[in-house]
């Protein structure tokens, strides 16, 4: 384990992944937009438990527009 993977949060579950964004008033169809991604790659990519952290990185990061 290198020094850095100790304090990364652990990888969300799909439903924790949803939870995430749309606690923050977002849509998987705003997410794609936003992201120039197709919904169906959103969901693809929410849906997927080995997802790059990346994914989830940048779900945590997302402003709220509520």
């Amino acid at each position: 384990m290198s020094d850095g993977e100790a304090d990364r949060p652990a990888r969300m579950t799909p439903a924790e992944f949803k939870a995430a964004y749309k606690s923050k008033g977002w849509t998987g169809r705003l997410l794609a937009e936003r992201w120039s991604y197709s919904v169906a790659w959103i969901s693809k990519v929410g849906n997927d438990p080995e997802r790059d952290q990346i994914w989830d990185d940048a779900v945590r990061g997302l402003p709220s527009v509520k």
